[in-house]
């Protein structure tokens, strides 16, 4: 019979190195789990915003346009001379979505063809900072960084 010495040894060791192994990747899955679920609750959010915004501009249909916002600084119609209480609804509403997403943009847009005005909320966020070189992603695109929630309704 020959010698066996260290044999256990080495079989001990593959096995530890197997469970490292597994061990890393139930951490990694776990990883993903949680970033699936961060980017989840963004989702939600942007959503249940929007809804929000559109529940707003049917409280007061005939002030539709004043609800507009619009480019990069997020200007809101009502607040260049219109309707105070608007406004102020509206700052309220994209200070939910700064808290609620990371580096986010809202727009709304109101369109007025064949008497039907037609709104669409548009909000969209990345999760790199403002100075990193990845765009907001636009909607219908997959983007790896980010996300896009476009509303559309009539009044």
């Amino acid at each position: 019979m020959a010698r066996q010495d260290g044999i256990t040894l080495i079989e001990s060791l593959i096995a530890l190195l197997l469970i490292s192994v597994a061990l890393l990747g139930v951490a990694g899955l776990q990883l993903l789990t949680l970033q699936d679920a961060r980017d989840a609750r963004w989702r939600s959010d942007a959503v249940s915003l929007a809804n929000s915004a559109a529940d707003l501009i049917r409280t007061r249909p005939e002030n539709a346009d004043q609800f507009k916002v619009e480019g990069a600084d997020e200007t809101i119609e009502a607040c260049d001379g219109g309707d105070a209480a608007i406004c102020e609804r509206m700052e309220t509403w994209l200070d939910d979505i700064t808290q609620a997403l990371p580096n986010s943009l809202a727009a709304i847009d109101v369109q007025q063809s064949d008497g039907v005005e037609r709104v669409t909320i548009t909000l969209r966020w990345r999760q790199q900072p403002p100075e990193a070189d990845d765009p907001l992603p636009a909607c219908g695109s997959e983007a790896p960084s980010g996300g896009c929630v476009m509303l559309e309704t009539r009044l």
